[in-house]
């Protein structure tokens, strides 16, 4: 990283900052150009280790994508504000959080692991912590649920006073 005094270290410290962030853009590899998608997605440290989970249909291109390798990229950002350090328009700048990421994506079979998912997910969005019993078995068979495990991952931060 260039401007290393922006750079946030620590699994910890990457998490929480990727958990303020509304929604992330995944990137999944192809033989052409990255097919780029926004995504909602829930995420933790599991062993110390991060796992992202997101929900999808049964079908698609992402779920297509994937079952050719699985390889992905992620940037999720958040803009914190706005302001102008000077006259001209080039004195704008922002405060902003970001992170960046790669690793590989897995279908999650697990109906264990597909709930603990689905939960992780809602927990983002909700602080919330729902019983297996909340999810629709209809919903749930309409549902396809994928774990990105991330091999790496590099946090940014610009916050001045």
């Amino acid at each position: 990283m260039r401007k290393s005094e922006r750079e946030v270290t620590g699994n910890e410290q990457i998490l929480a900052l990727l958990l303020r962030c509304p929604f992330l853009v995944l990137s999944i590899k192809t033989e052409g150009a990255p097919y780029c998608v926004p995504l909602n997605f829930g995420a933790e440290l599991a062993e110390g280790k991060p796992v992202l989970y997101f929900h999808c249909a049964n079908e698609g291109t992402k779920l297509d994508l994937l079952a050719k390798g699985g390889e992905v990229s992620f940037a999720a950002a958040n803009m914190l504000r706005v302001f102008n350090k000077g006259a001209a328009p080039c004195g704008y700048t922002t405060d902003y959080e970001s992170v960046c990421a790669s690793g590989r994506a897995r279908i999650v079979t697990d109906e264990a692991e597909r709930l603990h998912g689905l939960n992780v997910l809602m927990r983002h969005y909700t602080g919330g912590e729902f019983a297996e019993s909340a999810f629709s078995e209809h919903a749930l068979a309409l549902t396809t649920v994928v774990a990105i495990e991330v091999s790496h991952w590099t946090g940014k931060r610009l916050v001045r006073a």
